[in-house]
């Protein structure tokens, strides 16, 4: 057993107090009340009106300098925002490192969950004014302010997008949006006609793509025009797209447009010769050409020699983009009065006119396209492939 030895840390008990321990105790607190006391009576005023206003004593809280948000152009953040958990945390990167992407990107996302967007947007801005160029951040800062419909400030960030990553279909629609809510209907066409036309597969494209394209046609009173996205988004999967509600609007447009009887007519079939290239000779305004069969085309597409012996009437805007055989091209949108193929034809087909007279082949007038193509029922058999017009359905 232990024996309990006093002089051996104490043993492992507590130490006894003895009478002058505990008085001088009470001793010295009532010293430091009394001083405390007479340093409130004499100071205390002083004290009061020197105390830090709020927003000192957020900035001292936070620790982050008014300088610091001047460089983003937003007002400094309240010391219960600023002081959060993932908030300080990127906040105190970003003040050591002012160009960081990843503490950048996670401040946006902390200032949107925050109900801080317009500032979120800012930060993206300063990002790539005043670190690096980034199509990303500038495609950010478009999505917010165009979510918080500020258009002008959106539109004119999408501008700066667009001579930055001009090849991007994601950035094209981004702006088509924009210019479609603006009501700026035919710069939105041109939008959507460069998304289409950007994309190596259309069947990656969303369906919103092609409606909102045909509703921008309607919004201008061009509803047979109106049609032809809702028959090209169609067209790419009859299976899953040709439904009650697409054809219900194709009807819709129809009726209000009168196309019915110009919009397709006739049938036809010709020889394949088990060739992988499709050629036919497709008439266009009367004039006769040699056009590849391109269903991965989503629209007909004419040499700018070709266009001029046909007296395609072109403008200096509708400017679009398109991905060709032999990269990317710049295209003047148009509408061709009448295409004719074989004993098919349809008029105000939508067209693009290249720049280039080489961007489609040696020996090449024309794609045929979607926009002519999905006007129509086709099939590709081992011998040849035929094509007829849609019949309405009731």
């Amino acid at each position: 057993m232990l024996n309990v030895d006093w002089n051996d840390r104490n043993g492992g008990m507590p130490p006894r107090e003895t009478f002058w321990s505990a008085y001088s105790f009470i001793i010295i607190v009532i010293l430091l009340i009394a001083a405390g006391g007479i340093a409130l009576y004499f100071f205390g005023e002083d004290l009061l009106n020197s105390r830090p206003s709020k927003g000192v004593a957020s900035q001292a809280q936070s620790g982050i300098s008014p300088e610091f948000y001047a460089r983003f152009d937003i007002q400094p953040l309240p010391a219960e925002v600023a002081g959060s958990g993932s908030m300080a945390r990127n906040l105190a990167i970003l003040v050591r490192e002012p160009c960081d992407w990843q503490a950048t990107y996670k401040f946006t996302d902390d200032l949107r969950e925050a109900g801080y967007r317009r500032e979120a947007a800012k930060v993206f801005l300063a990002f790539t004014a005043k670190c690096n160029p980034s199509d990303v951040a500038l495609y950010n800062a478009a999505d917010i302010l165009y979510g918080l419909s500020d258009l002008d400030a959106a539109l004119k960030v999408s501008n700066d997008l667009i001579v930055m990553s001009p090849d991007l279909a994601q950035n094209h629609y981004m702006r088509a949006q924009i210019l479609e809510d603006a009501k700026r209907y035919q710069e939105a066409i041109d939008e959507y006609d460069s998304t289409i036309g950007l994309t190596d597969d259309l069947k990656s494209l969303n369906s919103t793509v092609f409606r909102r394209l045909s509703l921008s046609y309607a919004a201008l009173g061009q509803y047979c025009q109106a049609i032809t996205p809702i028959q090209t988004w169609i067209s790419i999967d009859p299976s899953e797209n040709d439904t009650p509600r697409t054809q219900s609007i194709i009807k819709d447009y129809s009726r209000k447009g009168k196309c019915a009887e110009s919009y397709a007519t006739g049938s036809d079939r010709f020889p394949t010769q088990g060739k992988d290239v499709i050629t036919a000779q497709v008439s266009v305004n009367g004039v006769t050409g040699t056009f590849v069969v391109d269903t991965g085309a989503s629209s007909v597409s004419l040499t700018k020699s070709f266009a001029e012996r046909a007296k395609i009437r072109l403008g200096r805007d509708h400017m679009v983009r398109l991905q060709t055989a032999n990269g990317i091209a710049m295209a003047q949108r148009t509408s061709l009065e009448k295409v004719k193929l074989g004993k098919v034809e349809a008029d105000d087909v939508a067209a693009v006119v290249h720049a280039d007279d080489h961007a489609l082949g040696e020996g090449t007038d024309g794609l045929l396209g979607r926009s002519f193509l999905s006007r129509f029922d086709v099939t590709f058999g081992a011998k040849e492939w035929r094509i007829e017009s849609k019949k309405q359905r009731e």
